[in-house]
């Protein structure tokens, strides 16, 4: 008998990972491997990951309503405790081999303790999968970690050494059709994947409209460029991913420019909405701060950069130049309280030495604390 999703969620946010055997029939199995390899063929990659939607055909479309099948979408959706919920790419692993890490870049996300916070008061506001076409025993995970910072042990340990030896670690073994869903902040690694085959998707869900925020705004979406390769239902549901991105630019924007004209009742409003909760509201401004930092880099820019793309774009523009650096003089106060004055750094992050903190969160800094310093 399988656990009911209030076991599952409950699971999710004890270890950090749900394992959900067969969740591909076995009589689809055969399909989506043939589609999977007229993919990675088509796109010429033999490692790595491929980018299903850049490549997918009427053959191969099963690949991507499999994706937004209900057990995935409304199981993450569930999972995530959501009202709605939208990929944020989808992808095929064709090779392993990373070492440990968390899904973590504090230059453009809150600090962990934040998006902990978060997490433990708002349950995860994104969840990543990995479903396997074949045994799949590659990614390894040190259940709890996704609520605490890095132990002593894990301190001494840099990415680049590989799957070295870690108190508590485990391979998450799945079988062909088996799948693992897990929460991006945990510490996890992938040993290689040598001679063998590797085919496993790789996705990510977002929630929207749940008690918290996102933690993180991506550059681009999905997009729409692949629907007419799909079936009807599975059109439609893309259409609506869109809808639910554009509706958070919206919102987003909003914000930012009560924040711009110091209309404190429209920004209330505003992060009321976005963030439901009253809990961890400051991870969310937080990340607010993140946006406008990104929007004001960005404006009129030519750069060749991953961030410099149409979600970006799509707040930028409604700003001029000026208004984007008053926006920003909002948030200098709250920035300096994420900083020291000297560059920190902490393993197992995806950054660098910066002076951002990779843990704290401003000490003695509230929402009205924030709003009292837009007039310094």
């Amino acid at each position: 008998m399988r656990p009911n999703i209030d076991q599952q969620r409950q699971q999710l946010m004890r270890d950090g990972y749900v394992i959900l055997r067969e969740m591909i029939r076995p009589d689809e199995l055969e399909t989506l491997r043939v589609s999977v390899d007229a993919i990675v063929e088509k796109a010429k990659v033999s490692s790595g990951r491929v980018t299903m939607t850049d490549w997918v055909d009427k053959q191969t479309g099963n690949v991507v309503e499999f994706c937004f099948d209900d057990r995935i979408f409304n199981f993450s959706r569930q999972l995530m405790n959501a009202p709605d919920a939208a990929p944020l790419g989808m992808w095929v692993l064709c090779s392993s081999g990373t070492g440990w890490h968390r899904d973590i870049h504090p230059i453009d996300m809150a600090p962990l303790d934040g998006l902990q916070e978060d997490i433990e008061s708002n349950g995860p506001p994104y969840v990543q999968w990995n479903i396997a076409l074949y045994d799949d025993n590659y990614l390894h995970v040190i259940p709890e970690s996704h609520l605490r910072r890095n132990n002593n042990a894990e301190r001494k340990v840099e990415r680049r050494f590989g799957v070295v030896p870690l108190p508590g670690a485990i391979s998450v073994d799945l079988k062909a059709g088996d799948g693992v869903v897990y929460i991006n902040a945990i510490l996890h690694s992938a040993t290689l994947n040598g001679d063998n085959k590797r085919r496993t998707f790789h996705l990510g869900y977002q929630a929207f409209g749940g008690r918290g925020f996102t933690h993180f705004f991506l550059p681009a979406t999905m997009g729409i460029h692949f629907v007419e390769h799909l079936k009807s239902w599975a059109t439609e549901r893309c259409h609506y991913f869109e809808k639910l991105h554009t509706k958070r630019h919206n919102d987003v924007a909003f914000i930012l420019r009560a924040i711009l004209e110091k209309d404190k009742l429209a920004f209330e409003n505003g992060l009321n909405w976005i963030h439901r909760s009253e809990h961890a509201r400051m991870t969310t401004l937080v990340v607010l701060s993140k946006i406008a930092y990104l929007i004001r880099k960005y404006k009129d820019s030519e750069a060749e950069d991953h961030a410099n793309d149409p979600c970006i774009q799509s707040v930028t523009d409604r700003f001029t130049a000026s208004e984007l650096e008053q926006l920003w003089r909002r948030f200098v106060v709250l920035d300096s309280k994420l900083q020291s004055d000297n560059e920190q750094y902490e393993p197992l992050f995806q950054s660098g030495p910066m002076k951002y903190f990779f843990y704290e969160m401003p000490v003695d800094f509230g929402v009205k604390n924030f709003i009292a310093s837009w007039d310094e």
